[in-house]
């Protein structure tokens, strides 16, 4: 079985504890096919309306990409056959201040992917209890599953969908988990769009399975076969429940993750990793 993981955080994220050295070793120990790093880029905090309960450290982009060339350089001089890629988790919003930053940005500094991933909903980081304060279950993930539609239609470029299901993780609610039947049109508008505009959706094991067995049926089901594998690791735990996750995804009838990196002309290219 090959091994790839396309979302993983190193200690230049805010919540990141290990640093790229140790992520990069990880994945040579594991066997590893493929890696991204891909440290969050918070410009929904940074340059929006957004507030976090406590102090943010925001990227040091330059020293990020200083530390993996030294990665990247590391492996190529062990001849590794590691697939070591630039990566960025880009935290949506959509006020036009954060959009154009994020456009300025991606104009200068090239990723090898990027994730599109929602975190705020109605101005608080739903992984902190205080967004949910006086707010009904079906108000917090109605209007988040809104904001993932919306994200879709950034006007920057990105290339994976992001841990759709994230605002249960820390949800107060009797039933936290978020069911296909509790908003289908949101969900139909949101799957259909990931594959109509030809990008990937994540399935993301950090916690538990984001989405849910039930939406990746559906997301197959329409018609989707584009998958990220996505670990979501903060602590150099990479791949976690990859050979339970690529058996359900078997079973569905997926066949493949798909993988990203940036050719010499800048342009995208995607490459299919068999389970």
């Amino acid at each position: 079985m090959m091994y790839a993981d396309s979302h993983v955080h190193t200690a230049f994220s805010s919540d990141g504890k290990d640093p790229v050295s140790a992520v990069t070793a990880e994945a040579e120990r594991k066997g590893l096919c493929y890696l991204a790093t891909t440290d969050h880029l918070d410009y929904d905090l940074k340059f929006g309306h957004n507030r976090s309960p406590i102090p943010w450290k925001h990227i040091d982009l330059a020293a990020y990409r200083r530390a993996w060339e030294e990665g990247a350089d590391a492996l190529a001089k062990k001849g590794s056959p590691l697939k070591f890629r630039f990566g960025i988790e880009a935290g949506f919003s959509p006020e036009k201040q954060v959009q154009d930053k994020y456009l300025e940005l991606f104009d200068r500094m090239r990723f090898d992917v990027v994730i599109n991933s929602v975190h705020f909903v109605n101005g608080w980081d739903v992984y902190f209890p205080n967004a949910f304060f006086f707010k009904s279950r079906r108000r917090m993930y109605g209007d988040y599953l809104d904001l993932v539609l919306q994200s879709l239609d950034a006007p920057y470029h990105y290339d994976i969908v992001a841990h759709i299901g994230y605002v249960t993780r820390n949800a107060p609610y009797k039933k936290k988990v978020l069911e296909y039947a509790d908003f289908p049109d949101k969900f139909d508008a949101i799957l259909h769009g990931i594959i109509e505009r030809g990008k990937a959706l994540e399935v993301n094991t950090h916690t538990t399975l984001f989405p849910t067995e039930e939406i990746l049926r559906k997301y197959y089901a329409y018609g989707g076969r584009k998958l990220s594998f996505g670990s979501d690791s903060h602590h150099a735990e990479l791949c976690k429940d990859y050979q339970k996750t690529v058996a359900l995804l078997k079973e569905i009838g997926f066949t493949e993750f798909t993988v990203f990196e940036r050719g010499v002309n800048g342009e995208s290219s995607e490459t299919a990793i068999p389970f």
